[in-house]
């Protein structure tokens, strides 16, 4: 149970940090659309309110206590492992530098291990 407390507590304060980094950056690039930069936040603002919603089920202010019990964390993974894949295609496939392209295929990687670990390690917990 400690080590899904823990990465729990990892793989939200890490989402909250990327996610907060891409709003900030949405705001200071002038070069994308107005279209993209509201689909850019409405992504940014289901995964903050993911990890928010992570983070209230850790200190228990959220309604169902039980981290066992909660569907939240579960799906918060599969959107989690859903997007990044999805989206690293869509970025390897375009037209960007390489830099860009590898900044985000390290994030894809960090991102998805985070969510299978963690729902492993749920599924561990809940079984016992």
């Amino acid at each position: 149970m400690n080590r899904l407390i823990s990465s729990l507590w990892i793989f939200a304060g890490s989402t909250l940090l990327v996610w907060i980094i891409r709003v900030y950056n949405l705001f200071e690039d002038n070069e994308i659309s107005n279209g993209e930069r509201v689909w850019s936040l409405l992504v940014s603002t289901v995964f903050l309110l993911g990890a928010i919603a992570v983070i209230k089920i850790l200190v228990g202010s959220w309604r169902d206590r039980n981290i066992k019990k909660s569907r939240l964390i579960t799906a918060f993974c599969i959107w989690t492992v859903t997007f990044w894949i999805v989206r690293s295609v869509g970025i390897l496939i375009a037209d960007h530098g390489a830099g860009f392209k590898i900044v985000h295929a390290c994030l894809a990687i960090v991102f998805i291990l985070l969510a299978l670990i963690v729902n492993r390690l749920k599924t561990i917990v809940t079984n016992i």
